[in-house]
């Protein structure tokens, strides 16, 4: 599903300036293939998408004004396709989080971090100026 990244609610509150760095410079260099997988979201019961995973991902796509292709996750264990260990990781993190994600993005908005935009705000040094 192609998305605003602004309309998905983060569940996290810090982005990792190495992954941050590794994504733009796929963009700047062209090498789509050595993005992360694309990131894993679910639904609320508002209908509003809430990150699972990637993060990084969709926080750069939110800096750069692009749409995402996300994946939404139905349950815990509808993962993406593949073997790749980003898979892997990408899909054991879906295991472990989408119980608790919507609780996790509730303390995020409690903290001021209510989308994408706010979470770059508070890791702005993660990005060129």
């Amino acid at each position: 599903m192609l998305v605003d990244p602004n309309a998905i609610s983060p569940s996290q509150n810090f982005l990792k300036p190495g992954t941050i760095k590794h994504i733009l410079d796929c963009f700047e260099n062209n090498n789509p293939d050595k993005l992360p997988p694309r990131p894993i979201v679910r639904v609320d019961t508002d209908g509003d998408l809430v990150a699972v995973d990637g993060h990084n991902l969709i926080a750069v796509m939110a800096y750069l004004g692009r749409h995402i292709e996300v994946y939404v996750a139905k349950s815990a264990d509808d993962g993406l396709l593949g073997t790749a260990d980003s898979i892997k990781q990408r899909n054991q993190d879906l295991k472990e989080k989408f119980e608790t994600v919507l609780e996790a993005r509730d303390k995020v908005q409690a903290k001021g971090i209510q989308n994408f935009q706010d979470l770059i705000a508070k890791n702005h040094s993660a990005f060129p100026n």
